[in-house]
């Protein structure tokens, strides 16, 4: 069986944001994940339309010099948001393109009952509230809602770590006792966090059963693999 190539784009500039993914993704079968960082000139972090409009563009620029379209089998965007460069990739080329956004929200779908968001930031995040009404063709009650951590996306990577699991612990009690008994990691930067949310969840409730909780990443290389095989067989 041909070896599946899979592209995992960080489409901010934090090397250590795209190390934390290699740290916690695991290829499926006959499948070879390679670990992109977006280049320098692009913002290091994604907080808004601005900066996701630029590294979008920084992204799909060198990956087209770079001729990374024909070399890969599939690609995966690594931000929590309908992140510009999904789009870009998938009018640019037939292959499988995915985010780890609508990855994480399909695979909640089908794992409990409602879903919310653990993310960044230090207040309402519209953006992804648009996302998810787009995604999902409409708002949904299965939606149960979203809580900001006040970290930042490179804070989660190379800042004060017990202030990390301090908040991240606090706030996933806080979406928990909102009613998701599914919870997702509302940045690439959370990567291997899963074991924080469980424990907030648990502290802030503790005669729920466990949450469930969802790596976008993870869900992602999952699916885009079977999405590949797919194609080929067609």
């Amino acid at each position: 069986m041909t070896c599946i190539r899979l592209l995992i784009i960080n489409p901010n500039s934090t090397k250590s944001v795209t190390d934390g993914l290699e740290e916690v993704l695991t290829p499926p079968p006959q499948t070879e994940l390679t670990f992109y960082t977006a280049p320098k000139n692009a913002p290091p972090s994604i907080n808004d339309m601005v900066t996701a409009n630029l590294t979008a563009t920084a992204c799909f620029l060198d990956i087209q010099e770079k001729k990374l379209l024909d070399r890969y089998d599939g690609f995966l965007v690594c931000c929590f948001s309908d992140h510009p460069l999904t789009h870009m990739l998938r009018e640019t080329t037939v292959k499988p393109t995915i985010g780890i956004f609508e990855a994480a929200i399909t695979q909640a779908l089908l794992l409990g009952k409602r879903f919310g968001i653990v993310t960044t930031g230090t207040g309402y995040n519209t953006d992804i509230h648009k996302g998810i009404q787009a995604f999902m063709g409409g708002q949904s009650q299965r939606f149960a809602g979203m809580v900001t951590t006040g970290l930042g996306v490179v804070e989660l990577r190379e800042g004060d770590r017990k202030k990390i699991e301090k908040n991240m612990k606090e706030y996933s009690g806080r979406i928990a006792q909102e009613g998701a008994d599914v919870i997702l990691l509302g940045c690439a930067g959370m990567a291997g966090m899963e074991s924080l949310v469980i424990e907030g969840a648990a502290e802030a409730n503790p005669m729920a059963a466990p949450v469930r909780v969802v790596d976008g990443a993870k869900a992602g290389v999952e699916m885009l693999a079977g999405l590949v095989r797919f194609c080929n067989q067609i």
